[in-house]
């Protein structure tokens, strides 16, 4: 084919390519569009709010089958919801006004089906949950209620947000245009309300494929108690179209609720990074996954709630501590042999790291199960099953030992000094002190003697220092979780090598896959901030 008729076929291909980019990864990744028009209310099944509700409409108690909008609250009958729609105020996502008036904001309030243990903001009375049909009012930003024989004295005056006002984006502060030639409207700037020194607002990022799928019973009710459009599913909205509200509210300091398991804890902390997020965001967690280690050592659980109260969570973000945790980056240089049996690098690979790496046993165990989980056989999805499907895994390897001779594939160097490694099926690199869901490998080998390495008696998210420990077998692992038998212990170091000479599995904060032979180096590369639990 003539040169020129390939570059022309080349010409092509990049119009063609960068058109796709700029469509995938601009208008669909970096863009924010606010909905224009007339707010519709966002419906969702009763069945979300485990209570029995009236029909704002014909008032019919409805306990399983009916709608609630989870941005405002408005409950309405499967026969009532195109009146409703048309005849109840949703909340605004954003309100056109002149930059000064943006710290106005009248309450939305809506009749009935209040939440138990209500009190008024009026009497200080607890609204009385005894009556049927609906009564009492509720406003669907500052969360106050109010009696209907004290509601006269608050109907008409200005909403502050309420306890929540801190993390809250009032639809005022929400600037939007659109640009010439554009059909939808799209977030420009975020105007810092009048409370902006103690004005740290969240975001929500949730993963609806983590652990149990259960991301909507934790979306809907954080919709109704913060601005809608700061609650994002990363099913439909990738973690950079939601951190871009963290780049808008600079020079305020964001928090970011990451409900999901280690991966998408991870996936968000990579992306604040790409996006050169200033300040620093804090991150919270909500657990969602399998593992969860992460959360676990911050604080908030080994999994979360079985019913989820929005108003306990958010005031848990609120009283937490900020704390640093160290990053590492893991650079992959993996080897290929010339025909004159000298080594070379083809290609290199970079990954983040917060929790652990390890090679072996273990990572293919949850490599098994990723497969597993991955498959169209794969029909329902929640903790049990996973644990399950994790334990059926693990026990195949102990009577079909894929990993036995680890110490003879690999080469382990701390701090540049080479370690002689024992028998083992695992190598485990930790920086915080949870692996194999719950599995404290730091605190359990207090009293064990060092393999080989330098091992200090302090551990620390923080420090730049990971700690290295080896495992035995897939049986040693069981034994470990429930806390029978201990790690061995193979030194800390500020820096770690590892040279792998056949192809074996790995898994990076929870993340596995099958590894050439290559040559492995993990150094420290900053630190993120976090939010630790202390109301546990």
């Amino acid at each position: 084919m003539p040169e020129s008729t390939l570059n022309v076929l080349l010409a092509v291909f990049l119009i063609l390519g960068g058109t796709w980019l700029i469509g995938r990864f601009i208008l669909k990744e970096d863009v924010v569009y606010i909905p224009d028009g007339k707010r519709r209310h966002a419906w969702k099944s009763i069945k979300l709010l485990n209570r029995p509700c009236h029909c704002l409409i014909c008032e019919t108690l409805m306990s399983s089958n009916g709608f609630f909008c989870e941005n405002c609250g408005v409950c309405s009958d499967n026969g009532c919801v195109r009146k409703a729609d048309i005849q109840f105020r949703c909340k605004e996502l954003r309100i056109r006004t002149r930059a000064d008036d943006a710290r106005e904001c009248r309450h939305l309030w809506v009749k009935g089906n209040l939440p138990l243990g209500s009190e008024c903001c009026v009497c200080s009375e607890d609204v009385d949950q005894s009556e049927t049909g609906l009564f009492g009012q509720r406003c669907a930003w500052c969360q106050r209620a109010a009696h209907d024989k004290c509601f006269s004295e608050v109907a008409t005056s200005l909403c502050d947000f309420g306890e929540f006002k801190s993390m809250i984006f009032p639809p005022k502060c929400v600037l939007a245009s659109r640009s010439k030639g554009a059909l939808k409207v799209h977030l420009t700037g975020i105007i810092p309300p009048e409370w902006k020194d103690q004005w740290k607002p969240l975001i929500v990022v949730a993963n609806s494929k983590s652990g149990s799928s259960g991301a909507s019973e934790i979306t809907a009710p954080l919709r109704g108690m913060l601005h809608p459009l700061q609650v994002l599913e990363l099913e439909s909205h990738g973690p950079q179209e939601a951190l871009q509200w963290a780049l808008f509210a600079a020079p305020a300091t964001s928090r970011i609720l990451v409900a999901g398991g280690d991966g998408t804890v991870g996936w968000v902390l990579n992306t604040i990074l790409q996006m050169h997020i200033e300040p620093q965001p804090e991150v919270a967690i909500l657990p969602l996954g399998t593992g969860n280690d992460l959360s676990r050592v911050l604080g908030w659980g080994s999994e979360g709630p079985d019913e989820f109260n929005p108003v306990e969570y958010l005031r848990k973000i609120q009283n937490a501590s900020p704390v640093k945790l160290d990053r590492w980056l893991m650079e992959i240089a993996v080897h290929h042999q010339t025909r004159f049996h000298v080594p070379r690098f083809n290609y290199r690979r970079s990954v983040f790291v917060y929790n652990y790496f390890s090679v072996g046993v273990d990572a293919l165990v949850t490599l098994n199960f990723h497969k597993a989980r991955e498959s169209s056989m794969y029909l329902y999805s929640s903790r049990f099953i996973n644990k399950a499907l994790y334990l059926c895994f693990g026990t195949h390897q102990v009577v079909q030992q894929d990993c036995v001779e680890l110490e003879k594939k690999v080469e382990l160097y701390l701090d540049n000094v080479k370690i002689d490694l024992p028998e083992l099926q695992s190598i485990v690199v930790l920086n915080i002190d949870s692996w194999g869901a719950g599995v404290k490998l730091w605190e359990m080998s207090r009293d064990s003697p060092t393999h080989g390495g330098i091992m200090r008696e302090m551990h620390s998210i923080s420090d730049g220092i990971l700690e290295v420990f080896g495992v035995v077998s897939s049986f040693h692992i069981a034994q470990l979780q429930v806390g029978i038998s201990k790690p061995v212990r193979l030194g800390q170091a500020r820096s770690v090598r590892l040279q792998l000479h056949s192809t074996l599995p790995v898994q990076a904060d929870g993340e596995p896959w099958m590894q050439a032979p290559c040559d492995i180096n993990i150094n420290h590369c900053g630190q993120v901030t976090m939010l630790r639990n202390v109301r546990q």
